[in-house]
């Protein structure tokens, strides 16, 4: 689904999509319907190396599928940036961990002049069993504190999911990792690159199906890239 007014698309939604047959027909039907109320004008992009049916309901809704057998978190991203034609980028998990409905609150905030805009799951509420308890209570906290230690910045979720970006400032980053640590590379090159990032409080949910995190192999990737880039 495109919508597009007078030829100018402002919004380009990215979905990275690994096996998600559970979750991503409803999530494609809440962004349709978010979009559709709020005049919101946009193209959804699936960035999908699935070996399930998730690529055929993502076709069925007549969504802009982006096809690739190369696995990988910041991979998917890199692929649906190829194609993405907004002036914003909006980014989430289609697992039914995020709820769409923010999708017009990061917008408008891209809108006010902010160059990138990233959730924060602690400020707002976490559902029970939606995060692990070493996620919630070690891994995120200890990872947002080094990223404030080495990096002098406020942010407090460094891994939160749902995050949006105006594509110039995008185009600034280089973004260049393919595994988990995408999300780490992100944060820490908006940072020091000096962009206007603005923190909103999100719900999280638990997901629908299987979870593709390996808790201590992504942790050691995102630790890595800290060090590697860090100041100090």
């Amino acid at each position: 689904m495109v919508l597009i007014k007078n030829g100018d698309l402002e919004l380009s939604i990215i979905l990275p999509c690994r096996d998600e047959e559970k979750a991503i027909g409803g999530c494609l039907r809440q962004i349709k319907e978010v979009l559709a109320d709020c005049h919101i004008d946009a193209e959804v992009i699936v960035s999908d190396s699935s070996t399930d049916c998730s690529p055929q309901i993502t076709r069925s809704q007549g969504i802009i599928l982006v096809k690739h057998d190369k696995e990988g978190y910041g991979t998917a991203y890199l692929e649906g940036f190829k194609a993405a034609c907004g002036k914003y980028v909006f980014c989430a998990d289609p697992d039914g961990s995020y709820d769409f409905n923010e999708i017009p609150r990061f917008l408008e905030c891209l809108r006010r002049g902010d160059d990138f805009v990233i959730g924060n799951r602690f400020k707002g509420r976490i559902s029970p069993g939606a995060m692990p308890w070493l996620h919630q209570y070690i891994g995120n906290p200890l990872f947002s504190f080094l990223l404030r230690l080495f990096f002098r910045t406020k942010i407090s979720d460094v891994h939160c999911g749902m995050r949006a970006i105006s594509r110039e400032a995008l185009d600034k980053l280089h973004l260049r990792t393919l595994g988990m640590e995408f999300a780490s590379e992100w944060v820490i090159k908006a940072v020091k690159k000096g962009l206007k990032i603005k923190e909103l409080p999100v719900n999280y949910y638990c997901r629908q199906g299987k979870s593709k995190l390996r808790s201590f192999v992504d942790g050691w990737r995102h630790l890595r890239f800290m060090l590697l880039y860090s100041p100090l």
